[in-house]
């Protein structure tokens, strides 16, 4: 989920920023023409030439607020269309804009979104060293996101899970079928460990065991049930950061057909 009022007022407060943003909108060339009407104003005594600099470059900040202000709320629309690769671009404008706190978290919520997995963990790690208003509560939470990124990180050298994060929710009979799945995906033989997945299903149907049969259901050819459980996956965990690699993975596997 995005945020939206906090990050209008963000970016409607980022006054201490906006000489820096506006430096950079208007490019060498204007600055150039600002620094020399200042230099201009204080060797002839002119006011009215330091004050018109001074008004110009309060425009083009007040221009570069603005713009971010749009690009925010395009990124937005983006987003609500699942136009994912959009929205990140709009977001990450934005807060190269302003240097908003609240833009790097919803570039990081963007990101998490479509799996990339590198560039959520880099804004989530802006947003905690530079929102004024993190609360320790807030602060736990993107930890704990933080955390599941770099479990699905390292899930796409691994393939499967290895060991579920709800194992406490594992029968001694799943959890016996569930090891022994991943021994067998891990040596190739997945009809045998498809067998042991299923049997881990009957006894706790968790995501974990789930996702592993998807994989390992693909692997086999078996097309349509990997589309099925796989979309099984994503019900029971729409917040995962791999769900847009699931996504594209089952839009991959309806075009094989």
């Amino acid at each position: 989920m995005l945020r939206t009022s906090v990050v209008l007022a963000a970016i409607a407060l980022v006054s201490p920023v906006t000489r820096a943003a506006a430096q950079r909108h208007r490019g060498p060339a204007d600055a150039g023409v600002a620094r020399d009407a200042g230099r201009d104003a204080g060797r002839d005594g002119s006011v009215d030439a330091g004050r018109a600099a001074a008004r110009d470059a309060g425009n083009v900040a007040a221009a570069a607020v603005e713009r971010a202000r749009s690009l925010f709320l395009e990124g937005q629309t983006a987003y609500a269309a699942g136009r994912f690769d959009e929205a990140s671009q709009r977001m990450v404008a934005a807060w190269e804009l302003t240097r908003a706190a609240e833009l790097a978290f919803n570039a990081a919520r963007v990101f998490e979104r479509m799996s990339d997995y590198q560039n959520a963990l880099r804004y989530f790690e802006v947003y905690l060293r530079d929102g004024a208003n993190v609360t320790p509560e807030e602060r736990t939470a993107i930890d704990a996101r933080m955390a599941a990124i770099r479990e699905a990180q390292a899930r796409r050298e691994q393939q499967v899970f290895t060991t579920p994060a709800s194992s406490d929710e594992l029968t001694n009979e799943a959890r016996t079928f569930f090891l022994r799945g991943v021994a067998m995906f891990r040596r190739n033989q997945y009809q045998a460990a498809q067998t042991a997945f299923l049997a881990a299903y009957r006894f706790a149907p968790l995501p974990e065991v789930i996702y592993n049969l998807a994989i390992t259901s693909e692997r086999l050819g078996a097309t349509q049930d990997a589309i099925d459980y796989y979309r099984e996956y994503i019900r029971a965990r729409p917040e995962s950061p791999d769900r847009g690699e699931i996504e594209a993975q089952v839009r991959r596997l309806r075009g094989s057909r």
